[in-house]
């Protein structure tokens, strides 16, 4: 009897030790597997170097071959363009740097302003050791007209930094109109004198730097495009990679700002966009319309935002 318990016993000892042993190896197993999802995943994060100076803020991932140029609209800086366009963190983990630019306060750049900011850049590229290999530019309201311009002096001059592809966000390309549309407002007797102040301030801008009587001859000299005299100031993107994003809202913008669809971006956009695919034949253009995306970072709505550009999307743009 007790050979037969003592049997027993160690019979039920060793099923213990098995289950310990089972139990132990399940847990290495698992261990193991974590530490390899753990390993690849430390190889699949990238190490990034932020570098802040008063014209730009970079985030510059180690081996990028990518680089995205980022113009803010008008008045903001970098910190405003972080905070309404959240492609920072999913750009760098795509190993893609970005560099945003604080250049601000310009409806246009002329020759010279131009020429500076090609300069400039050259400069950033060369202090940063950046890759020259694929180069993106784009740029929010106003910032897309200097991302155009300056993009099409880089192509023309053969420039070290030569973007593969440029993308603008619901910005005024076509200056002529834009005119056109603040004198409408003006002289809009349903408008208040606060929706007017914009429009006058326009107007009076426009007139002191071009002339009243020559405002268009001298206009569309800096302008990206003139709908009405069909200038393209910007033929050397016509081989590029080309994006322009807008949100077309009537209703929107009859509501919250009592202006005509027709003295909208948008309006403007998606003419010469047809323009573009049509009578001039570029290739690889592509008009980009959303519906309902445009929000601000405060969750305000709005068409007139960074949020109408779909960040997947963008980044699979620049990787094709």
């Amino acid at each position: 009897m007790k050979e037969a318990k003592s049997v027993l016993v160690r019979t039920n000892m060793q099923k213990l030790h098995m289950r310990d042993l089972l139990f132990l190896i399940i847990i290495s197993l698992i261990g193991f597997s974590c530490e390899t999802n753990k390993s690849k995943k430390d190889k699949l994060s990238h190490s990034v170097e932020i570098k802040t100076t008063e014209a730009y803020e970079l985030h510059k991932v180690e081996g990028s071959e990518i680089v995205l140029i980022l113009f803010p609209g008008g008045g903001a800086t970098s910190k405003e363009t972080k905070e309404e366009f959240k492609i920072l963190p999913i750009a760098t983990d795509q190993n893609i740097s970005v560099l945003l630019m604080n250049f601000n306060r310009h409806l246009w750049i002329d020759k010279n302003q131009t020429e500076n900011l090609s300069k400039e850049l050259n400069t950033i590229f060369q202090e940063n050791d950046l890759s020259t290999s694929q180069v993106f530019i784009g740029g929010m309201s106003i910032g897309g007209n200097v991302a155009l311009t300056l993009s099409n002096f880089l192509y023309e001059n053969k420039s070290a930094v030569v973007p593969k592809g440029v993308f603008m966000v619901d910005s005024p390309i076509d200056l002529y109109g834009l005119y056109q549309s603040s004198l409408k407002d003006i002289n809009n007797p349903d408008l208040s004198e606060d929706r007017v102040a914009e429009p006058k301030w326009i107007v009076n801008y426009f007139e002191e730097k071009f002339g009243k009587e020559s405002m268009l001859k001298n206009i569309q000299k800096i302008s990206p495009f003139t709908r009405i005299s069909q200038t393209i100031n910007v033929p050397h993107l016509k081989d590029a990679k080309l994006r322009f994003y807008t949100e077309p809202d009537a209703a929107w913008h009859k509501k919250n700002r009592q202006t005509d669809f027709e003295n909208t971006n948008a309006y403007a956009i998606q003419q010469i966009a047809n323009q573009l695919k049509t009578t001039q034949n570029w290739k690889k253009f592509e008009l980009i319309e959303t519906e309902y995306k445009g929000f601000r970072s405060n969750g305000e709505r709005h068409p007139h935002s960074w949020s109408i550009v779909e960040i997947d999307a963008l980044i699979k743009w620049m990787k094709a």
